[in-house]
């Protein structure tokens, strides 16, 4: 085995049983939504009567039909076009900012700015510590792309393996929340071209020697930051208890801070990174959970910052109506 590889399976077994502590740790509450499911989905059968009718058959082999498939080892190829169509919309999401978006917005450019403004003080002012940075490598290996990558395959086979369809999804939705943002960020590297506190003459200068010269790793923006932010995200979006979302989001902060002490990475290469991976992950969850997807049931909140109002929009289509994704959705909103 290389050291490459086994360097990379240090952190990824650690990272899996992380993983499963913080998901395992609201088992009881999924069990509850999965037992009301069932009865849901038996209350469904028992209206609809017992066997159906020669005409419905046919009815249902074409609603069947119709379902979406969703990304998984049996339909990779769908894997490919999910995380195609999230670079689209990831791309092309400034063109879609609303004035209602400035509330978050103007903050975090003014956030980044002064961040900016300070990174080299902030890493003068840190200093080079051997311990430090070694105890800070460590732990920042965890938030790699083998780690994050490692563990949310590790959650969706896991899943299949025990018929855990949700701890399944989680691991799909955070394996596609990390690629989208690993792709992203490197994007964003090449782009920026910054140079890391360690490299040149330690003030994070941004295409420094022109454009004769680039770095494939740039500094900016942090993809340890983002990948963790991303699957902290997917993991607090899909298990809603407090304690699993403290944690989830403190892992992240913890991998984010690790690259600033270690000296890979400015104060606001991890803002940017994190923020990046934070929105990433949402927006794959809203697109792709299943319980999104061709549910037959949709509901959009509406509010109306004029008037101090707000409502909701909710839509039902009838021949695509699925309990058992209805009945997920209002739990989680029950435990909301």
């Amino acid at each position: 085995m290389s050291p490459r590889i086994g360097n990379a399976f240090q952190y990824f077994a650690p990272s899996l049983l992380v993983c499963i502590a913080l998901i395992y740790s609201s088992a009881p509450a999924f069990a509850q939504t999965t037992e009301s499911h069932g009865a849901q989905a038996q209350e469904a059968k028992s209206v609809s009567g017992t066997s159906p009718s020669s005409d419905q058959a046919p009815e249902n082999q074409r609603q069947s039909s119709r379902e979406s498939v969703i990304c998984g080892v049996a339909h990779l190829g769908q894997c490919l076009k999910d995380i195609g169509h999230d670079q689209a919309g990831i791309w092309t999401s400034p063109l879609r900012i609303q004035p209602r978006d400035a509330f978050w917005l103007v903050p975090f450019v003014a956030g980044t700015g002064v961040a900016l403004h300070y990174d080299a003080q902030a890493q003068q002012n840190l200093g080079i510590d051997k311990s430090r940075i070694d105890a800070s490598n460590i732990i920042s290996g965890f938030g790699s792309p083998y780690a994050t990558l490692g563990g949310t395959a590790g959650l969706y086979f896991l899943g299949l393996g025990t018929h855990n369809e949700h701890l399944a999804e989680t691991g799909r939705l955070g394996a596609e929340a990390v690629i989208d943002s690993l792709l992203v960020v490197e994007a964003l590297k090449l782009a920026t071209n910054r140079e890391r506190p360690n490299e040149g003459n330690g003030q994070g200068g941004f295409w420094p020697h022109g454009t004769r010269s680039y770095e494939l790793d740039g500094s900016f923006p942090s993809g340890h930051a983002a990948e963790s932010f991303a699957l902290a995200r997917v993991i607090a979006s899909e298990y809603r208890s407090k304690p699993v979302q403290i944690a989830a989001y403190a892992f992240a902060l913890a991998i984010s801070a690790s690259r600033v002490t270690a000296r890979q990475h400015f104060p606001s290469d991890v803002l940017v990174g994190g923020t990046f991976g934070y929105l990433i992950g949402g927006y794959v969850v809203r697109h792709h959970a299943a319980e999104n997807v061709d549910s037959g049931f949709s509901f959009v909140p509406v509010v109306n910052l004029s008037t101090h109002t707000f409502g909701g929009s909710i839509e039902l289509r009838a021949d695509q109506l699925d309990l058992a994704k209805i009945g997920r959705f209002v739990n989680r909103m029950h435990r909301n």
